[in-house]
């Protein structure tokens, strides 16, 4: 299954809202694709990332390479 990017954002917008970010809107047509997929539920306080969500999200920032990886040089031993 694909997400569309909006689709992500809302869930790094959820994610962020969990950990007691503030956020901007939160798109309904895509919340409610990702509450059918159970990556979202709607309570009383708005939309909430689940674990599923999270664990999605997280699985898929993995898989995005970075674009340059910079790496540390350090001196020769002596």
């Amino acid at each position: 299954m694909t997400l569309s990017d909006a689709q992500v954002d809302a869930l790094r917008n959820l994610a962020r809202k969990k950990a007691g970010e503030l956020v901007g809107w939160i798109a309904i047509a895509e919340a409610r694709v990702l509450t059918e997929l159970g990556f979202a539920l709607r309570n009383r306080s708005g939309w909430e990332i689940t674990d599923a969500g999270a664990s999605a999200l997280a699985h898929r920032e993995l898989r995005v390479a970075p674009e340059a990886t910079v790496v540390a040089l350090r001196p020769p031993p002596r």
